[in-house]
């Protein structure tokens, strides 16, 4: 057999196994296999018998692999989601609970995957760029983020916040570093300030690596970025809020992302965590109502404006399973396919913590009735 013989034969499994991998898998599979993964899976078996038709329609030559596969388990959805909304089915209860459960699904698929699942553990593995809070011992909390990191050492911006005292060298200090992960979760570590370049152009800290971060906080559902509009409103209690949509009142706020449990958002002036916040905006034209509690409050001085952290509910099934569809990339007939920024479903960090500062803030004029304090997170 010739060399070229042998290229041209690997070539053509490559080209077989990208179409199989495409198509939804080998064609050669069995209904009660299909049943059986439909039952491990958790579904009831009206569901698994609707699941197999969608399956046919989306074109899986191996229906099982929605079950395994992410690519096909999209392709169920987006037939299925797409079809009812045509036919303005969306909203029907049986077929909201029917999503409600694929999306449930989808979710575990995709915070199952190992990036998602074990995170990192040194701190030279974080990346440039990296937004940072630097807590100090009776001397609060302070802004940083990452501008180099080399073999021996991390070298951050010079921290921002409050005054410090006259002649206050960072040098030999020990630090707690916290931060939130893009696409994982929120990490600790302490180390210590090795040097202090303050008469520096663009001043830095140069800080120790440690080999072992605490992470905690691990995601525990999908979100991606959302650059939109929208009202926030204090609210007395959050399982008391109305999910009808109102389309006025409250203050202005720019969206920066969004899950079905939570969003980022940013509002004009100070605001504090521990309020509780009714928050109403849209997703491709459609509005949705959010309820929940500021988790944290990042209050930024120049521009004066608040990044809010979010964790909330959407008490309207048909509401949650619209976020679902942005967030996963399911799209519907007319609209975009994924949401702008997504890579179809990320589970991870807020937008805000990488780079939200870019969309658009509210006027500070608008300032919340909540801006009597600043405090970086409720405790």
């Amino acid at each position: 057999m010739t060399t070229v013989t042998v290229v041209t034969a690997i070539a053509v499994l490559i080209v077989a196994a990208v179409v199989v991998a495409r198509s939804g898998g080998l064609g050669v599979y069995s209904l009660p296999e299909f049943y059986a993964a439909g039952k491990d899976a958790g579904f009831a078996l009206r569901d698994i018998r609707l699941l197999h038709r969608v399956a046919r329609e989306a074109g899986l030559t191996n229906p099982t692999s929605l079950f395994w596969s992410q690519r096909s388990l999209d392709r169920c959805i987006e037939t299925v989601y797409q079809r009812w909304y045509a036919e303005g089915l969306e909203d029907a209860p049986r077929n909201a609970a029917f999503l409600d459960d694929l999306f449930q699904y989808r979710k575990m698929i995709e915070l199952s995957h190992p990036r998602v699942r074990f995170g990192i553990q040194s701190s030279r593995s974080l990346d440039v760029g990296q937004p940072l809070k630097i807590v100090i011992d009776r001397g609060g909390a302070f802004r940083s983020r990452i501008v180099e990191n080399t073999r021996t050492h991390l070298a951050i911006a010079y921290p921002t916040g409050k005054s410090l005292p006259r002649g206050f060298s960072w040098r030999g200090k020990q630090i707690r570093v916290v931060l939130w992960r893009r696409d994982d979760a929120a990490y600790t570590f302490e180390t210590k300030v090795s040097s202090d370049y303050l008469d520096r152009a663009a001043p830095v800290l140069q800080i120790a690596h440690v080999d072992r971060m605490e992470r905690r906080q691990k995601r525990a559902s999908v979100r991606a970025p959302l650059s939109a509009p929208g009202r926030v409103t204090p609210v007395r209690a959050p399982e008391e809020v109305d999910p009808t949509p109102v389309g006025a009142g409250g203050y202005r706020c720019r969206m920066v992302d969004i899950s079905e449990d939570g969003a980022a958002l940013f509002v004009g002036g100070r605001a504090k965590a521990g309020i509780n916040l009714r928050i109403e905006t849209t997703i491709d034209e459609h509005p949705v109502v959010l309820a929940g509690t500021v988790r944290t409050a990042s209050y930024d001085r120049t521009r004066h404006v608040t990044l809010l952290h979010i964790q909330a509910e959407v008490a309207d099934l048909v509401m949650k399973n619209r976020i679902r569809a942005y967030v996963f990339g399911i799209g519907r007939p007319g609209f975009s396919s994924s949401p702008p920024g997504s890579t179809g479903g990320s589970a991870g960090g807020s937008g805000a913590e990488a780079g939200g500062a870019q969309n658009p803030e509210p006027s500070a004029s608008e300032t919340p009735p909540t801006a009597e304090a600043q405090p970086e997170s409720a405790s």
